[in-house]
Parts: structure tokens; C-alpha cells; sequence
């Protein structure tokens, strides 16, 4: 595993972070990612997506030799994106009975699960019909619909896929009545033992391990490149990027992060309209450099 004379990981967040709200990278943003990386630096991409999910139009910069997936679940080592040669070097799976347990309890909700295994979302046959009609910005109902695999009995799925399932994401209507039956789950998921529950998005929650969180998945990587935690930095917009942002050692906020974020990072650059991320990695090297 490549890592030796790295002087530091800068992990980025995706969604809101490095993209903007088209879900497009700027030029800018490629250009100082690809400058950091030919200075040494190890960029990785620390998302909730599945690694079948990462943007192409991001990973096309193919100096990116890694990436953590899935909130922290599983961390990646890239030989070619785009031919998807990637090898796991990392796992924090959710036991079956945990994934049972809590689509179980989703069966009496008008939500639609999202449980990733082996990197890609499957969602019940019903996914289909609601996913357009849930109020979700377009370009977030588009990469459901065009990533996901489909399953009449998602439940049946699971107990055929043994110990497999990374993480899962519970879609919820972006209506008032939506907003409620998020707060409902939230509190009966609480309740469930052993699992991390945080919002990815305000149309989401996601299920995870206990220990399977983005600052895990960050400093686990970091310790397998052998890059020191002071030389670390994490950058991110909502309340799923607070695990990294807090355990880096310059955590950044985005301009248009949430405002709890904001008040644990160290630093609050531009928005995702604006470069932040591009900010964010200059002011991280010109620290590293002074």
C-alpha cells in the first residue's frame, strides 16, 4: 500500500462539499485537488454513497488512490475507478439481525430503504414509483434511480446476503408530513442497540455500525498510509461529516454547512457555489507548509 513520504489526508465530503448543487465539480476545485496530490498530499473522497455512487466526473482524477465509503463502513484502495478495479482493505458491516431488525420497524412507514451491499444500493420494487414522487431535488431522484438495484422483497434480499450490508439510508417524502415521519423513526431507531443513526440529508437518516462513522474511516486510513492525526483534514456541510470534521485535526465547515457543524469546525471556508473545498485544501497546505 502506497503512503510512504505523504505529508498529510485531506478527506472530502461529496455532496454539498466538493460538488455543488448541480452535483457538478468546478474546474477550480479539480484543479487544487490534483495540485494538493502533486504535492503530496492523499485526497480521498469520505462519503455516505457507495463506492459504485462516487462520481465519475470526480474520480477521473486518477492520482485518487483511495476512498471511504458508505459513512466509514468500508475504505476502498483504487488501482482504476473507471474500470471499477478497487480492492476492500477496510469493513465495519452491520450484523443481519441488526438490518433485520430495523427494516422490521420500516415496514410501518411510507419510506423507502436503501440498504448498500457489495457498494450498491438496493431498494424495494416500490422505490421506483416513489423515489419521483418523494419532493427530492431531481438530480438526488435521478442518481437513486439510475444506481440502485430493485428487489420485490428487500427483507428476503437481505437474509440471502449474509453479514453484507454496509449501510442503510432511509428515504423519507420532503413534505410536512415527511418531516414528522422522520422524527417518528428517528425516535423508534434510537432505541435500537448498537447502530449509529445520524442525517446525511434533509430527506434521510442513515443507519450504521456503532464504529462505522466518517472520523473512523479517516483516521483508519490515515494510520494505514501512515500519516500522523495532526496531519489530517476533513471537510464537510452536514450533520454525518461532524464524526471527521471534530477528529481532524483541521476540520473544516462548508459556507452552506449546517450551523452545528459550523460551530465544531475550526475553520468555515467559502460554500459549494463558491470553492469552498478548493479554500479549504489551500489554507489546510499553507498551515501544513508554516
Amino acid at each position: 500500500m502506497a503512503g510512504k513520504g505523504l505529508k498529510g489526508l485531506i478527506a472530502l465530503d461529496l455532496d454539498g462539499t466538493v460538488f455543488n448543487n448541480e452535483k457538478r465539480i468546478s474546474e477550480k476545485t479539480r484543479q487544487i485537488i490534483q495540485e494538493a496530490i502533486a504535492s503530496g498530499y492523499c485526497v480521498v473522497p469520505v462519503t455516505g454513497r457507495p463506492i459504485s455512487g462516487i462520481p465519475k466526473e470526480l474520480m477521473e482524477i486518477r492520482e485518487i488512490g483511495y476512498a471511504v465509503a458508505s459513512n466509514g463502513a468500508v475504505i476502498y484502495e483504487i488501482e482504476d475507478f473507471i474500470k471499477q478495479k478497487w480492492k476492500r482493505i477496510s469493513e465495519d458491516m452491520l450484523s443481519d439481525e441488526k438490518v433485520l431488525e430495523v427494516l422490521e420497524i420500516l415496514k410501518e412507514y411510507p419510506v423507502v430503504p436503501d440498504c448498500f451491499v457489495q457498494g450498491v444500493g438496493h431498494m424495494p420494487e416500490y422505490g421506483k414509483e416513489w423515489i419521483p414522487k418523494m419532493g427530492l431535488p431531481q438530480v438526488m431522484a435521478d442518481y437513486l434511480l439510475a444506481g440502485r438495484e430493485f428487489f420485490p422483497d428487500l427483507m428476503e434480499y437481505v437474509r440471502q446476503k449474509e453479514g453484507k450490508v454496509e449501510k442503510i439510508t432511509i428515504n423519507f417524502y420532503m413534505d410536512e408530513e415527511g418531516r414528522k415521519k422522520k422524527q417518528e423513526v428517528y425516535q423508534r431507531l434510537i432505541q435500537v442497540e448498537d447502530i449509529t443513526l445520524v442525517s446525511g440529508a434533509p430527506h434521510n437518516l442513515e443507519v450504521n455500525t456503532v464504529t462505522a462513522r466518517k472520523g473512523n474511516g479517516m483516521l483508519k486510513l490515515a494510520r494505514l498510509l501512515g500519516i500522523a492525526p495532526e496531519k489530517t483534514m476533513a471537510c464537510g456541510d452536514d450533520i454525518n461529516d461532524m464524526d471527521m470534521v471534530v477528529k481532524a485535526s483541521f476540520g473544516v465547515a462548508m459556507g452552506n454547512a449546517s450551523e452545528e457543524l459550523k460551530k465544531k469546525a475550526d475553520f468555515i471556508t467559502l460554500s459549494n457555489e463558491e470553492d469552498g473545498a478548493a479554500a479549504a485544501i489551500c489554507e489546510f497546505m499553507k498551515r501544513m507548509q508554516g
